[in-house]
């Protein structure tokens, strides 16, 4: 619109009749389509109304059918010749007559029962001066009757009677809840009564009552209610509603808008617009009432609408932008390209005159401007190729082999062969020369991994390189249309080629994850999350290897460590059986990590559990962990911080060791046997140098912390304090032989400098060795005299 009106600013009289023409032919079309809404609207409308006042009819002549089969029942009832005298017998009758109820339920009241269907629940015969009920397999007094089989639920014994000696003609009661004994539900039943002898039913002798299952009328409204979810009522004559099948009450003020109505009409309930439909029934002299939401009644026309509103929309969008092109078409070819220049350089001014100079002075410009941006494009194809390459691996692209796609990628100098791909990941994991700060280093050996891959892949395939991060690289196999079925065997082997050379010539070492072979758009975003997949397991199989996706299929998805193993190993632990615990864990890793796959998420939760069975033992044993592993040791973090499996069971397993020998010399008898182990361990390596805690601790497999702890524990000394004195005490002895110098007695002792021993001397015994050994001789000496 902003170019129209440009351009009617400047060809204002051409540019008006084109646009007048064009909308013109716009509206001819619009105008159609409003006409065709509003008559689609109006015979939807109508079709709507007709179906739902016929689904009204049909309920009413559906249920009016039923309702027949209850006057049918009710004639063969009331019209028996024996019922009028039953009617007259008193409640002190003789035997005889009692015997006419008995009678009179097994040859009449059984054999209707067997004539009716499921819409009549039951049915019963009420005698009033006999105080007697007779139904089909039945014959009692009222009280017995409404007490065990059919008693209404919020009604009671005396309710009933009063309604029962009431006269009815052909009456239908509202729907009730009706118990039919203690263990069975209550049900809703219609409650016809007949008041007898239907002759003269002034005298109301008693009456007849049918129970009609509220149920199977509700499985007539079933079609209603579900082709419409209207609410649908049942009015008698007074107004009452018999049935319905909404919980809300029927409206109070539709009652008078309903007499004499035969359309439907518009209504509103609360705050929601409804439309009623009623039909009425000279059977019962009911009334069916129908209150449908509006926007169901309407929805098909609400929908029509919506569709034909965003068509209208659309058709006017699409003819305002057909009349934008048609004008810009039909406007001269010069100015079109005037516009276009000015729209990709505002800084210049449009011409007033000889616009074919301009053109030509903007073309030898675009022209300068072009090689330039092309010497700049040169320069940035290798990160514009490494991006495009890494937005295929993360799958925010897919792959696109057309014609037109592989000529929008020759600028960056990509091509591809086939839509069948592969990716590899290589992973540089340490090497000869490799310093963490040494970015050049790096840099040189992602280099060095990218060329060789690219290179053995060209071999059967192609192949590009994309740098992942400072340790990782990716290498994209686009398999060869020709080689499919040999591109398995082929990756195998790039793969294990690669793996040599870098490794072999180069000695940089690293881990190989190769992913599934897949066809198709999203190939290469399927196969890269495969190979990171595969990369993953080098928790399970270690640094330096090459892993392929579809060996690592067959995984198990649970790990063995049960209960009953847990509790076998802290009772070793506890015990501080070091031998069984080792066979234990070794049996733990053997069972999940050498006889079975298991997923690397599955391997980590392994030893975090196996760990935490450690923390158990120290927090149920009040031990403490500073003496034991150190002060502000984590155990969790120090076996997470190691990338495989075997790093983190080597670790577990120390502090495993650690722990059950230090339960194993909290008991007597093995804490003196360590601690004479410990000292003959000293005696005997005086001379030895690097004797010390260290040294001691590797020897009995203790952490150096423990050993020191436990140490002073039993001996009350430091350890290190120990073997100086045991040094020096040595070196008293020695100093007697007078050949001996202080230098020699100094290494004799495990000192490699004399000034040490003799600094360590002097604070032990407050002189230095010479003036104690001057002193010693002349003690000799004077003896001897």
């Amino acid at each position: 619109m902003p170019f129209i009106l440009r351009l009617v600013r400047s060809r204002k009289s051409a540019l008006s009749t084109i646009i007048a023409s064009n909308l013109f032919i716009l509206l001819i079309p619009l105008a159609m389509g409003l006409f065709l809404y509003a008559k689609v609207e109006q015979s939807l409308e109508r079709s709507t109304t007709k179906s739902n006042a016929a689904m009204l009819e049909q309920l009413k002549l559906s249920l009016d059918n039923k309702l027949s089969e209850v006057d049918t029942l009710m004639r063969q009832v009331v019209f028996d010749p024996k019922l009028d005298y039953m009617l007259r017998i008193p409640a002190n009758s003789n035997d005889f007559d009692k015997y006419e109820f008995i009678q009179f339920m097994r040859d009449k009241m059984s054999k209707y029962h067997s004539m009716t269907s499921n819409f009549i629940l039951d049915y019963y015969v009420y005698f009033a001066s006999s105080d007697t009920i007779v139904k089909s397999d039945v014959v009692t007094d009222s009280r017995t009757f409404y007490s065990i089989y059919y008693a209404y639920k919020h009604m009671s014994y005396e309710g009933w009677r009063q309604l029962m000696d009431k006269e009815h003609n052909m009456s239908y009661l509202p729907v009730a809840s009706l118990s039919s004994g203690a263990d069975q539900a209550p049900k809703d039943v219609v409650t016809y009564i007949q008041t007898l002898p239907i002759h003269s039913q002034s005298q109301n002798l008693g009456n007849f009552t049918v129970l009609i299952d509220v149920d199977q009328v509700k499985q007539l409204f079933a079609q209603l209610e579900s082709a419409s979810h209207s609410s649908v009522y049942i009015i008698d004559n007074a107004g009452n509603t018999i049935m319905s099948n909404s919980e809300a009450p029927f409206p109070s003020d539709l009652l008078g808008r309903i007499q004499g109505s035969t359309g439907p009409f518009d209504y509103r309930l609360g705050s929601v617009d409804q439309v009623v439909s009623v039909t009425s029934s000279q059977k019962a002299g009911w009334k069916y009432v129908s209150i449908m939401p509006n926007d169901v009644f309407m929805q098909q026309v609400n929908q029509i609408q919506s569709w034909s509103i965003g068509l209208f929309i659309l058709c006017l969008i699409c003819g305002l932008v057909a009349v934008s092109i048609g004008a810009y078409r039909t406007y001269k070819p010069l100015q079109k390209t005037v516009n276009a220049i000015m729209r990709g350089k505002e800084m210049i001014k449009r011409p007033s005159s000889n616009e074919y100079e301009f053109i030509r002075q903007t073309m030898e410009g675009s022209i300068h401007e072009e090689k330039n941006l092309r010497m700049a494009l040169t320069q940035q194809i290798p990160f514009i190729r490494a991006n495009y390459l890494t937005r295929l691996l993360n799958g925010r692209m897919d792959v696109d082999i057309s014609i037109e796609n592989g000529e929008s990628l020759q600028f960056m100098n990509l091509t591809f062969i086939s839509d069948c791909f592969a990716v590899l990941i290589v992973k540089i994991e340490d090497g000869y020369a490799l310093v963490e700060e040494d970015e050049q280093q790096w840099a040189h050996a992602r280099f060095i991994i990218s060329n060789i891959g690219t290179d053995l892949i060209a071999a059967n395939h192609k192949g590009f390189s994309v740098e992942l991060d400072r340790d990782r690289i990716a290498l994209l196999i686009n398999v060869t249309a020709n080689r499919e079925k040999f591109a398995e065997s082929d990756i195998r082997e790039i793969a294990d080629s690669l793996f040599r050379i870098i490794t072999q010539r180069f000695q940089i070492g690293m881990t190989i994850a190769v992913g599934g072979i897949h066809t198709g758009p999203k190939a290469i975003r399927d196969s890269y999350p495969e190979a990171l997949a595969a990369l993953e397991y080098r928790l399970i199989l270690g640094k330096h290897t090459t892993i392929h996706f579809q060996d690592i299929l067959e995984v198990k998805q649970h790990y063995y460590y049960p209960l009953e193993v847990e509790i076998q190993l802290i009772n070793f632990v506890r015990g501080g059986d070091a031998e069984n615990v080792e066979k234990l864990l070794d049996k733990i890793y053997s069972m999940n990590f050498d006889s079975s796959h298991i997923t690397p998420e599955l391997g980590r939760c392994l030893f975090f559990n196996v760990t935490s069975t450690l923390l158990k033992i120290i927090n149920s044993t009040n031990t403490n962990q500073d003496e034991v592993l150190g002060a502000g040791f984590d155990p969790i973090k120090e076996v997470f911080s190691y990338p495989t499996a075997q790093g983190m069971y080597t670790k577990t397993k120390e502090f495993y060791e650690t722990l059950t020998r230090s339960f194993n010399l909290e008991r007597s008898d093995h804490s003196v046997q360590r601690l004479q182990e410990i000292v003959c361990m000293v005696h005997d390596n005086l001379d030895d140098s690097s004797l010390g805690v260290a040294q001691i601790a590797e020897r009995i497999q203790m952490t150096p912390q423990y050993l020191s702890t436990f140490f002073k524990k039993h001996q009350g000394q430091n350890l290190l304090d120990y073997i100086t004195h045991k040094r020096i005490e040595q070196a008293k002895q020695l100093m007697e032989n007078k050949e001996l110098t202080i230098v020699q007695i100094a290494k004799k002792i495990g000192y490699n400098n004399d000034v040490v021993f003799i600094r360590a001397f002097k604070k032990l015994e407050g002189v230095t060795p010479g003036k104690y050994r001057e002193t010693m001789l002349l003690e000799i000496i004077g003896a001897d005299k």
